[in-house]
Formats: structure tokens, sequence, C-alpha cells
């Protein structure tokens, strides 16, 4: 039997809001195909799914981007009969203006009645009508309609990024109190190197244990974003997993970065597994890695592992 490869792809529901607070979508059209879509393309090798989501959408609107939130995934067969599958970000642009070229020659911002209107194909419709809902809810319903072409991941109102602190010290060299024990030459590479992989995503709160290493690892995110650090003893070491699954949820409601320890995230990610959290990596947490948990304002639907740095 032939085993025929899915094609994965990436792409972004680009928005934005006009003064009245009406929201318009961007859809761009491909000579090519003569269809209107949303911007999108396949992944590189070795390429994560939110870079190729973010690269693709500004090769071709122009705009340099942030992620919003992960909002779901279409699956159909592309004009060579292959199966294909397209995560899609919500985004907002950064900066940056629609230049013509080839590939596609036209951007249009259009309500999102107008945009159903457009579309050329039902999975991107299905995938709109998702974002519709959520908007029309506030977020706070569970993903429906998830029978088939378009999966809604969540309709996800915000994410949780769970972090465990870099490397730090040894604990068996420190002769002060533990809390201090901060990190060593490496973990302050990994500090810097988390700043530029959650470059990407948009991020409300920074929210660490009180021990130092913790701060320390997210030390260059808040000064990247200007964010003002918040320290709560229910990320510490050692709390109990009720609590610290109760502050996770509490958080829930706005895009955050948590910085805890290997047993606070151990704990969390074991609970919300047995709650019934996807996952599409191995469950792991090694120092300096994140958890991408993504809520939909009930409860944590799907995780995505993004390895230390």
């Amino acid at each position: 039997m032939v085993v025929v490869p899915v094609v994965r792809a990436a792409g972004g529901l680009l928005v934005r809001s006009q003064p009245e607070g009406k929201l318009e979508v961007a859809l761009v059209h491909r000579p090519a195909y003569d269809d209107w879509t949303f911007p999108k393309g396949k992944l590189l090798v070795g390429e994560r799914e939110e870079h190729a989501a973010l690269r693709e959408v500004e090769e071709e609107t122009g705009m340099r981007c942030r992620l919003e939130r992960a909002l779901g995934s279409t699956k159909y067969r592309d004009h060579r009969d292959r199966p294909k599958v397209v995560h899609y970000w919500v985004m907002r642009a950064l900066d940056g203006h629609f230049q013509p070229t080839k590939e596609v020659d036209q951007l249009q911002w259009l309500t999102v009645n107008r945009a159903l209107d457009v579309l050329t194909y039902d999975h991107d419709r299905g995938l709109l009508k998702g974002l519709a809902d959520v908007l029309h809810s506030d977020g706070m319903t569970k993903a429906r309609n998830r029978q088939g072409r378009t999966t809604l991941r969540g309709q996800t109102v915000a994410a949780i990024y769970l972090v465990r602190h870099a490397k730090a010290e040894n604990r068996s060299d420190w002769k002060t109190h533990d809390d201090e024990r901060p990190l060593s030459k490496g973990g302050r590479r990994q500090a810097d190197g988390l700043s530029e992989r959650l470059a990407a995503f948009s991020i409300a709160r920074a929210i660490s244990s009180p021990s130092a290493r913790c701060k320390q690892t997210i030390e260059p995110l808040c000064a990247a974003r200007r964010l003002k650090m918040e320290v709560s003893t229910s990320l510490a070491e050692g709390t109990d997993t009720d609590e610290v699954v109760d502050f996770v949820n509490a958080c829930a409601d706005r895009p955050s970065v948590l910085c805890s320890h290997g047993d606070v995230v151990g704990d969390v990610m074991t609970f919300l597994l047995r709650e019934g959290l996807a996952v599409e990596s191995d469950v792991r947490w090694e120092k300096g890695s994140t958890w991408v948990l993504e809520h939909d304002g009930e409860q944590f639907l799907y995780g995505r592992y993004i390895p230390p740095p």
C-alpha cells in the first residue's frame, strides 16, 4: 500500500479593528488559482507551525505580525489530491504594508459577514465562522461544530506559557537559602533564548515563583516586552497541586507567562492530562522549556511543547 504523506501548512486570520469597533479580516487573492483565501503556506523542513504561519503571512501580506491565539485547523485535499492540514492563528499586524506579487496580487480587508461571502472555500468559511462564534460569545463557550472539515482547536480565549526555570547553579554547592540560588551561565543563555522563542506570541502578564532562578529566567522577556514582573507564592517549589492548578486557571483569561519549578510544572501537566488535555508530543519539562496551554474559557484543551533554547 502506498502511503501518501500529509501536507502540513500554517497560516493566519489577520484581523484589525475599525475605530467604531467593527472587526475586519484580511483575505488574499492568488491569481494562479483565482481564489480568495487566508494567507498560508507549507512548513519548511524542521519548522514549527507558528513560525511558518508568521513567515507565510508576512510573505503574502507584507505585514509583520504577532500571534493572538490559536484558532484551529482545516483539513482537505489539495489540488494534487494530497491530504493537507493547515493550522491557523488569529494575528494582528505590528508593521508593514501589502505589495502585490506573482503569488498574491490583491488583499482585501472585509467584515466577517462580507468575508464569508467572498471566500472561495467552504473549509475557510468554517474557520471564519468559528472566529465569529468566539467574538459573539466573548470566547467563553466551548468549541462547537466540531464535525466536518474544520476543527476548532479549543476556540482559544488565551494561553498560558508554563515555563520551567532555566539551569541554575548546583543545589549542593549553594550554601545560603535555596530561593536565592541564581541561574548558571548556561541558564542565563537559556533565559535570553526564551525571550526570543516567545517573541511571536502576544503576552499580557509575566508571573514568577519567588525564587531567584525563576525570576531571572523571565527577566529578559519582561525587559523586551516592557512587562512588570509579578511574583506569586502559588508558583513556589513544593506548592500543593490544587492551589497551583487553581492559580493557573485563574490566570487563563489573558495570555500569561508563568515561571515555576520542575515539581510544579510536572504536577500541573499530570493533572491536565488526567482532565483530557490533548498534546502533540511526549510530556516532559526540561529546564528552560515551555508548555503552551490553550484555554477556551472553561478548561485547557491543547498543549504544545517548546523545548529549551
